[in-house]
């Protein structure tokens, strides 16, 4: 089971790396219309985030090296999604902060060496 759940983690966290470097527009436009929901955004963001992170809670618990750290990152994503639906206005900060879309273009850069960890993880 870790290792299906360890599979599913790293084409997730890949997909999402490579997505926020080709189309960054996308998820800058995607966030802004959150965004201008109000309230309503902090359910919206919280979406986006708990469902991997449950997955990997709920069935990866596995507290070795190298497992541990996709345990440690579906333990973030639920405290991320678990904070944003209980206080709203974080997840507009959050948003806020990530207005221009060359920082998702950065931020898919930036993460997409711990998603091909996660990947080396589940492979090996």
């Amino acid at each position: 089971m870790e290792q299906g759940v360890e599979r599913l983690a790293a084409m997730v966290l890949l997909l999402t790396c490579l997505s926020h470097i080709a189309a960054p527009n996308a998820w800058a436009e995607l966030f802004r219309r959150i965004d201008s929901s109000g309230d309503l955004a902090g359910i919206l963001y919280a979406a986006i985030h708990l469902p991997l992170g449950l997955m990997i809670v709920a069935f990866h618990d596995v507290w070795s090296w190298p497992e541990i750290v996709v345990t440690l990152i579906g333990w973030a994503l639920l405290l991320k999604g678990t904070l944003h639906l209980l206080i709203p206005s974080l997840a507009r900060r959050s948003i806020a902060l990530a207005a221009d879309p060359k920082r998702y273009r950065l931020g898919g850069l930036l993460m997409l060496p711990l998603a091909l960890a996660v990947g080396w993880i589940a492979l090996r």
